[in-house]
């Protein structure tokens, strides 16, 4: 439990909506008004003006504290009015010990922790191998689970088929209702609110695949595996291979949509044994549990950006989620000069020792970043499919040299002002070379 809420300021919130809440219940049938009637676990609220904008003030400050991940209104509003309700007999305790109580049950309730299952169309493994990690993501088979999941619950009945899906099937004598597990699942470790659970375990997903794709060799990860411009599937709804599309053409005949092959990741026994590595986990670490100011921070950031690239199927959308991605790894609060000739420089440091070589690095990026402030700031969707691919191209090269070659736990700040000495002719190798021995 973090205690985030455990203050002066959401004590004295938490009293003053459940003392107004309380005046709000016993309310007469006659005077009902349905529009603000609340009914909560047995109890009846005719809901005033003060209780709204206390319930109100409280939910925000609450989200502002928690933030986007583990902070969901409607389970705050939720535990709210359990609070409400527990003390409707006795009153709105005033003690702070009861009040801190409350507010950490409150908190518990918006980030709960679970082991969050979707299925695995995305990534295969090589036989014999039962399970693989990335962080906090993992990927089992279904097999290596179901007898822990059998054992859950005496009703909830599990076997393996082709996918998520409940069926009436007989297993031995008995028929019932059956979980059929996907033969690959993702395993996610999530400390969120239950209704944002699907959305940042997609995160969390979005962030392992880059890093697979930067830690793992192309050849380890089979012959499907999405190149650059290649559309990466979703990693938790299986790939559609029909094309359901007809075009009538002016010139006479017609053309059938067809069937396409799924881009996914086939890993091998080596890709399995580099992601087990210790340096790796490490490495993962490194990014899953970064400090909010180091370098580690934006790169995780970053990767979850990547891959929505990836995924996106439109060359617009492409290019600026490639962009959102180098933004976040080489943009600062530096305002001295314009984002792009700072993104520009960096990147051309990063990608090159050669100036002559920099200088066109960064005129090629200003020139993609152009099409992308467009698209931005008046809509225009004139972005050609070789420009988001050179986007990609741009943006996993630095998260390469980034992941192979520099310091994660390095201070983003400083990060920055490496890549900045190293604008006025030095090779970035010598900036960090300089500094270590400085230090």
């Amino acid at each position: 439990m973090s205690g985030k809420l455990r203050t002066k300021e959401f004590r004295k919130l938490l009293v003053d909506f459940g003392e107004t809440a309380l005046e709000c219940a016993d309310c007469q049938i006659d005077d009902l008004d349905f529009n603000r009637f609340k009914l909560h676990n047995g109890y009846g609220f005719q809901i005033s003006d003060s209780a709204i904008e206390q319930q109100a003030a409280f939910t925000a400050a609450a989200l502002k504290a928690l933030g986007p991940e583990i902070g969901h209104a409607k389970i705050i509003d939720r535990a709210l009015w359990d609070f409400v309700v527990a003390h409707a007999d006795e009153g709105i305790p005033k003690d702070a010990v009861t009040l801190y109580d409350a507010l950490d049950s409150i908190e518990a309730k918006s980030a709960s922790v679970v082991e969050w299952f979707r299925p695995c169309p995305l990534v295969r493994l090589p036989v014999g191998v039962e399970n693989v990690s990335i962080g906090p993501v993992s990927i089992h088979t279904a097999e290596a689970r179901i007898a822990e999941f059998r054992q859950i619950n005496e009703n909830f009945k599990f076997a393996v088929g082709k996918g998520w899906a409940l069926d009436t099937i007989a297993i031995g004598k008995e028929v019932g209702i059956v979980t059929q597990l996907p033969p690959l699942m993702w395993s996610i470790s999530l400390t969120v609110a239950d209704p944002l659970r699907d959305q940042e375990a997609l995160w969390l997903v979005d962030i392992a695949v880059s890093l697979l794709r930067l830690t793992i060799d192309a050849d380890q990860l089979g012959l499907l595996a999405p190149s650059v411009g290649k559309l990466e599937p979703h990693p938790f709804i299986p790939h559609d291979n029909r094309n359901h599309a007809f075009a009538l053409k002016q010139a006479g005949g017609g053309q059938l949509g067809g069937m396409t092959a799924a881009n996914i990741y086939e890993l091998s026994d080596a890709a399995v044994s580099g992601l087990n590595a210790e340096s790796c986990k490490k490495k993962f670490d490194q990014v899953f549990n970064s400090s909010a100011s180091s370098l580690g921070a934006r790169f995780y950031q970053g990767c979850g950006w990547l891959t929505r690239g990836r995924r996106s199927r439109d060359r617009s959308d492409r290019l600026l989620y490639f962009f959102t991605a180098i933004e976040a790894l080489l943009s600062d609060s530096d305002k001295s000069a314009p984002v792009i000739q700072n993104i520009s420089r960096r990147a051309a440091v990063l990608l090159s020792d050669d100036n002559k070589e920099r200088s066109e690095i960064a005129r090629s990026i200003k020139s993609l970043y152009g099409i992308r402030s467009a698209l931005v700031h008046t809509g225009s969707r004139r972005a050609f499919e070789s420009d988001s691919n050179n986007a990609q191209i741009v943006a996993e090269l630095l998260f390469q040299k980034v992941w192979e070659e520099l310091d994660l736990k390095m201070s983003h700040q400083r990060f920055c002002e490496n890549l900045g000495r190293a604008t006025f002719g030095l090779t970035l190798t010598s900036v960090l070379k300089g500094e270590s021995q400085n230090t």
